[in-house]
């Protein structure tokens, strides 16, 4: 049972991934949201300015598909599936994209800028 609710999600995952991203009337106040955000964790990590666009990129990206997974017919324990793992995706990237010592900071303020 636990493999095939892992598959549902990676099938699911998959079909948020590849939708189209383009923020829509209802995900502007999820754009408006991330730039804030994006503003606390610069004065938070010490963002340079080549990292701006990217950080904001990002992090409105996950922001926009964790509020569909929110809005999916789906049960709670399979949304909390989703969730996790696009978490972890999240902080994949932007390991990928921050200093070891900005990831940490960053890691540090997530917990307190989006509980």
């Amino acid at each position: 049972m636990r493999k095939f609710i892992l598959l549902f999600s990676a099938l699911l995952l998959a079909q948020i991934g590849s939708a189209n991203t383009i923020l829509q009337d209802g995900d502007a106040v999820v754009k408006a949201k991330a730039k804030e955000l994006t503003k606390k964790y610069t004065a938070e990590l010490g963002l340079e300015a080549y990292q701006l666009a990217d950080f904001e990129q990002t992090l409105t990206g996950y922001m926009v598909k964790k509020s569909k997974v929110g809005k999916l017919n789906i049960s709670e324990s399979d949304k909390a599936v989703m969730l996790k793992q696009l978490t972890t995706q999240e902080n994949e990237d932007m390991a990928a994209m921050l200093s070891k010592g900005q990831l940490k900071k960053y890691l540090k303020a997530k917990a307190k800028l989006q509980p």
